[in-house]
């Protein structure tokens, strides 16, 4: 049994959702679902046109998109409070070894278009030895991709460095400028201000990483099991938006900066290139390759022993990804625009 004291916690929080403005349906109220999300990232950007663009009221649901951080939106999975997540795949992963029930469902990227940002005067990766470096969450996306960048140049994360909490992407950014620490690792709309500060970029993700899973589509298999016409129609709203993403770009980046409460038109620019370096992540056909999964394996292997033996096929559950590829209705919605 979940302790009780997750659902008081999880009900205050609820209090952060989006409200769609226009009316719903009488299906839809009967379907209503709490969907996490962990930050105000363009990476969520499907998700904020499936609820903006009425795909969500469309397929018949009535969505609230839930800030949280990604533990408790973790821990709301496991107690029933939030149904469905787009969330890291480190944490689902990790919580999966230790029989949390939760599985991905369908990736919302294998790529992120992250940066290894540091201040002019550490230009190589030695210069980071000793020294701080920032993230929002452990386990979250960007310390998964600190570890990562950190590996791929040569130094140990929990050995070279001392990885920090350092707030969101605003204050990890501001920090890094006052020098309080060392490096953090950020995506647009940031990277732009970060080029004109002349601050260097050690490490480019979108060039230099391998495939791995980044975001992901995730929920309980009880919950899953229990509603699955919700999860289908969950996944038709999200591939449709995924496509109005990559073929609709003035209506996406209007979206995009609403959800993600940036100021328009002062910061058009900032918006464009956020668009530009987040379209190139998404898929058509969001499957979670096993291989990617094993990538990720392979890096919390060294915290998580049980991961060394995991078979990565057993944290998807794409059934219903592939039943509406082979209904042909991904290809449609591919054509969408």
């Amino acid at each position: 049994m979940q302790p009780n004291f997750l659902r008081p916690f999880l009900v205050s929080l609820l209090c952060l959702f989006f409200v769609a403005s226009a009316p719903l349906s009488a299906q839809a109220q009967s379907k209503k679902l709490a969907v996490g999300i962990s930050a105000l990232s363009a990476g969520y950007s499907p998700l904020y046109i499936a609820k903006d663009a009425g795909f969500f009221e469309k397929y018949g649901l009535s969505v609230e998109l839930v800030l949280m951080q990604t533990g408790p939106i973790v821990h709301g999975m496991v107690a029933g409070d939030v149904k469905l997540a787009g969330v890291g795949a480190t944490r689902i992963v990790a919580s999966a070894l230790e029989g949390s029930g939760i599985f991905m469902l369908a990736s919302m990227n294998d790529r992120q278009p992250y940066v290894l940002l540091t201040p002019p005067d550490i230009k190589n990766a030695s210069q980071l030895k000793g020294k701080k470096v920032g993230v929002t969450q452990f386990g979250g996306l960007d310390d998964t991709a600190m570890r990562f960048a950190l590996q791929k140049l040569g130094l140990h994360p929990d050995k070279d460095v001392t990885i920090i909490l350092a707030g969101g992407k605003a204050t990890r950014f501001s920090a890094l400028q006052k020098g309080a620490i060392a490096a953090t690792v950020i995506d647009p709309p940031y990277t732009l201000e970060a080029k004109k500060l002349g601050l260097n970029f050690l490490f480019d993700f979108i060039e230099s990483s391998p495939k791995t899973v980044y975001g992901t589509v995730s929920a309980k298999d009880s919950f899953v099991k229990q509603n699955p016409d919700i999860i289908r129609n969950f996944l038709k709203a999200y591939i449709t938006a995924v496509q109005f993403y990559k073929a609709r770009k003035p209506e996406s980046i209007k979206i995009m900066a609403k959800y993600m409460r940036i100021e328009m038109p002062a910061k058009a620019e900032e918006m464009e290139d956020t668009y530009n370096a987040f379209v190139r992540t998404q898929k058509c056909k969001p499957y979670i390759e096993a291989e990617n999964v094993q990538n990720l394996l392979n890096e919390l292997a060294e915290r998580m022993p049980k991961a060394r033996s995991a078979d990565p096929k057993k944290f998807l559950n794409q059934q219903f990804l592939k039943e509406l590829d082979e209904s042909g209705f991904i290809d449609s919605a591919c054509t969408y625009g």
